[in-house]
């Protein structure tokens, strides 16, 4: 693999581009992008070669496309590439298109699908990774594809190998779920102002408690359970924190929340 193609410069292409770029320099990128402003920056700020209105350039020039423009648009771009398509390799990030819809026209074996969040554009998004379901064994050419593949998934974050059925619950659980996130951070934040905190502060101070608490899970590999329990200290203020937490259905509302958003994904599926 020493080029890679990317159809669509949106946040999440541009998102691959600064990755590729920052984590893979050796390799060269092409892009397809129909609006000229984002083509400038595609070109300007990630030297890339732009080869928007010539397919046969484009095709010639990468080994691996990405597909990254928005699901809406997925049935004619398909239609305009299929011509081009047989054999080639694609990854696609299309929200809701699932595998067996590129298979029907790309006409190629050789098909991945992405569901990154938006920490991609800083290189630390869970990415679920899910190739197409087969029992026999992969060949050669598939193994070196699907090992390109997690290559370039790394460059935007941890690839997570997933079966395609459970794409939808990886949406909700990391494409919706990094706004659940924003959300608590901002809440913890706020909570701060109303004891006597600026916003500001509260924010730095929220942002670091969460990155310690990050950091003690990965360094330690316990549950977040057994750390609620070696925090929380007989008639302590973490107890009353956590009972009015529940008190509220703190746990059932963020499971809800997960799987109210896994639920609309399956819907956008169709399955």
């Amino acid at each position: 693999m020493e080029k890679i193609g990317i159809i669509g410069f949106g946040n999440m292409g541009e998102a691959f581009a600064a990755g590729l770029r920052a984590r893979l320099p050796e390799k060269k990128l092409v892009v397809v992008e129909k609006l000229p402003t984002r083509a400038g920056v595609a070109r300007d700020r990630y030297k890339v070669l732009d080869c928007t209105g010539d397919w046969v350039q484009f095709f010639s020039h990468a080994d691996v496309v990405i597909l990254a423009v928005k699901p809406q648009d997925a049935d004619s771009l398909l239609r305009e590439i299929s011509s081009y398509s047989q054999g080639k390799r694609f990854i696609s990030i299309m929200a809701g298109k699932q595998l067996s819809f590129l298979q029907t026209h790309l006409h190629t074996p050789y098909l991945s699908r992405f569901m990154p969040n938006l920490a991609a554009m800083h290189g630390k998004a869970a990415i679920g990774v899910s190739f197409p379901e087969g029992s026999s064994t992969p060949s050669p050419e598939m193994e070196s594809f699907r090992a390109e593949c997690l290559q370039i998934a790394e460059a935007v974050g941890k690839p997570i190998q997933i079966p395609e059925r459970l794409m939808p619950m990886m949406t909700g659980l990391s494409g919706s779920g990094i706004a659940f996130v924003f959300q608590f951070i901002h809440a913890m934040a706020l909570g701060a102002v109303k004891t006597g905190f600026g916003y500001p502060a509260a924010l730095e101070t929220t942002l670091q408690v969460m990155e310690g608490a990050v950091e003690v899970l990965r360094k330690t590999g316990e549950s977040p359970s057994a750390w609620i329990t070696r925090v929380t200290s007989p008639a302590g203020t973490t107890i009353e924190g956590l009972q009015v937490l529940e008190e509220n259905a703190f746990t059932a509302t963020v499971m809800g929340a997960v799987e109210a958003a896994s639920r609309r994904a399956k819907e956008l599926e169709g399955v």
